[in-house]
């Protein structure tokens, strides 16, 4: 199956410690005044922005230097405060790649970029990685959600491979880098295989977490027989006779 050429376009940057997914929603609070100014031609113009992981610098100051691959996205909800700062909801649509990018004049990073698209591949080749990662995935959550005393929210998954991949990349507890490494991976079925080694380790460590917890609760909890002469117990005996 032949795969259509890439759209090339031009996308301000905005560089965070962060890795974001396609089909997520983020909140941002704005404040710099080279991203008011970045956000403000968006929503002018109607027209999306990237979010890409810091690979060196940080993101307040001089301007990052980004990780190769981010996503688009569109501008969904602005709020302004009295203070001049923009509270931001975006949705992520795509990703994309830089091709190369340069500082504006005012100054923030633009990006020559292209789409990156999944390699294509039949759903029915993945449903069995589908069904054993979605298996794995609730058991996680549902571990994370004992641990936390939480009761576990019934998630509607998507069935598509790639979005439930970008689903599970999004949520996992992994570092940053390794949520990047999944960003940027094209082929679906490798990112749900390493999905699941990441979801089999923790699964694991998380079960022993609770086993270890269990049993430290039993080691800990005594019974202790009540003393028939104590005054209280006494009295109490007294009433339920008469």
């Amino acid at each position: 199956m032949s795969v259509p050429p890439a759209r090339i376009y031009t996308l301000p940057l905005f560089p965070l410690n962060h890795v974001l997914f396609p089909q997520f929603l983020l909140q941002m609070q704005i404040f710099e005044e080279r991203y008011l100014a970045m956000i403000g031609g968006c929503i002018d113009r109607n027209e999306p922005f990237g979010v890409v992981l810091i690979q060196e610098g940080d993101e307040v100051g001089p301007a990052a230097v980004p990780h190769s691959v981010g996503c688009a996205l569109q501008i969904q909800k602005v709020e302004h405060t009295d203070d001049g700062r923009m509270h931001l909801i975006a949705a992520a649509n795509g990703r994309f790649r830089i091709l190369e990018y340069m500082e504006a004049e005012l100054p923030y990073l633009v990006g020559r970029v292209e789409d990156v698209e999944d390699l294509p591949e039949s759903r029915e080749d993945l449903e069995e990685s589908v069904t054993e990662l979605t298996a794995l995935f609730r058991r996680y959550l549902g571990l994370l959600a004992d641990r936390a005393r939480m009761i576990q929210p019934d998630l509607e998954l998507p069935a598509d491979p790639s979005l439930l991949s970008f689903c599970v990349a999004y949520i996992i507890q992994v570092p940053l880098i390794a949520h990047q490494h999944l960003l940027e991976t094209t082929d679906a079925r490798q990112r749900i295989a390493d999905e699941l080694n990441y979801l089999r380790e923790h699964v694991a460590l998380l079960e022993t977490e609770r086993e270890e917890l269990e049993e430290e609760i039993r080691r800990s909890t005594t019974f202790v027989a009540l003393d028939p002469t104590i005054d209280r117990w006494k009295a109490y005996n007294d009433e339920s006779r008469n």
